[in-house]
């Protein structure tokens, strides 16, 4: 008998006391069901989060945005971030990002999307990596909301350091080979962060999963560049923590306010359609969940 392999889209979220995580993931999950219609979506969260779901208003959107709900044991490494709302607000939070690399384990599909929670999917050009024969994809480039590219220390570990990819956005098929190799590094890489640190010389503090999957890929091409790790054939699309939301026109038109990286008084209006967005300033999509999915219901 022949079995059939699977495939969908997965995406991880644990709500902490100041982002509510659960309703970006369930922005996320719609709008990827409706990129993809014949993928189903998985939500990886742990039992406290899941109980949070069940006992306020937002349960039934959950229900419909998540076809499974796999629940992890929520043991975290101690992981503290400072996110940015807007260039004059910020906040320090919980980063429960350090169980990313068992995604391997915890999938139900052989082969995954693997998606952040602010990652919305406004049209389905990513769907042809179900068919690739790249046994691991993600994100080599990336740019703005007005189409720069990021500063040095968004292109590489340091100013001397090897190339950084982007761990916002992975495809991976759980049973080739170079993705168990690929999540085995990952998993030795985060167990032994410090050491990586001095080795590669990123700063120190938070722990970023775009570090340790940049390190696992130089090992794996050798030491060198490579192509062990295959790369989309777009850009990943950064709306940064110190940009905001102004409007959303339509589900695929929203218009944002953008700010200028080296002069924090000057922005600029940019108004995006039918585009995949990592929307990092997660206050502002919470800010607008009932205007996205209003839009999301009534299409």
């Amino acid at each position: 008998m022949v079995m059939t392999e699977t495939s969908g889209i997965v995406l991880f979220a644990y709500n902490t006391p100041e982002i509510n995580y659960i309703k970006l993931a369930i922005i996320a999950a719609r709008y990827a069901k409706r990129a993809m219609p014949s993928k189903p979506v998985c939500l990886i969260t742990d039992n406290s989060t899941w109980e949070y779901v069940k006992q306020t208003s937002i349960g039934a959107q959950a229900t419909d945005a998540f076809d499974q709900v796999v629940l992890t044991d929520g043991n975290f490494k101690h992981n503290k971030r400072v996110h940015y709302d807007s260039p004059y607000t910020n906040f320090v939070t919980d980063f429960k990002n350090t169980n990313k690399h068992k995604v391997i384990d915890y999938t139900p599909y052989d082969r995954t999307l693997l998606i952040d929670i602010d990652y919305i999917m406004q049209n389905n050009q990513l769907e042809y990596c179900f068919d690739s024969d790249n046994s691991v994809l993600m994100f080599h480039e990336a740019e703005d909301l007005l189409g720069t590219p990021p500063a040095q220390p968004q292109q590489f570990l340091h100013e001397a350091g090897i190339p950084m990819i982007w761990s916002t956005v992975m495809y991976f098929d759980r049973n080739s080979d170079v993705a168990k190799t690929f999540f085995d590094l990952w998993a030795h890489i985060a167990d032994n962060y410090d050491f990586y640190r001095f080795l590669y010389g990123f700063p120190a503090g938070m722990y970023r999963t775009d570090f340790c999957v940049s390190i696992a890929q130089h090992i794996m091409n050798g030491m060198g560049p490579g192509d062990s790790i295959g790369a989309f054939p777009s850009t990943l699309i950064n709306m940064s923590q110190r940009d905001d939301i102004v409007k959303i026109n339509t589900a695929d038109d929203w218009v944002y306010l953008v700010n200028d990286v080296i002069e924090h008084w000057e922005n600029s209006l940019a108004r995006i359609t039918r585009e995949n967005v990592h929307v990092m300033n997660k206050r502002s999509l919470d800010r607008n969940y009932d205007a996205i999915m209003e839009k999301l219901d009534n299409e």
